[in-house]
């Protein structure tokens, strides 16, 4: 979790624009994001690339849990599929997308 500090991590637009280099320091020191203000208002936030990294990962595997609840919601209703029925539906789709392929490769020769 960001624990953002405000007496620290608020930093308006221009104090940002006139100190770079300081201000991506403090980022990357601290670990914590600057919330950048325009017009008193937040409008951006800055932050060193590892803490970038860290989010995105728990925002994936936040995503993959949400992915696996999702499917013991499904199995727990019953909403599951046999594997020779899976493996019949994929035979079939790319029976398909075969099909299709080769028929559009048979249009395009007889033009």
């Amino acid at each position: 979790m960001i624990n953002l500090k405000p007496s620290e991590d608020i930093v308006p637009m221009s104090e940002f624009r006139n100190n770079l280099s300081d201000c991506a320091a403090r980022a990357r020191k601290s670990g914590r994001p600057l919330l950048l203000t325009q017009n008193g208002r937040a409008s951006y936030v800055f932050m060193d690339l590892a803490a970038f990294e860290e989010i995105r990962e728990k925002i994936e595997k936040m995503e993959a849990y949400a992915d696996l609840l999702a499917a013991e919601g499904e199995a727990d209703r019953g909403e599951v599929v046999s594997i020779e029925d899976f493996e019949k539906e994929i035979h079939e789709r790319r029976a398909r997308e075969d099909h299709k392929a080769k028929s559009k490769t048979n249009r395009s020769r007889s033009m």
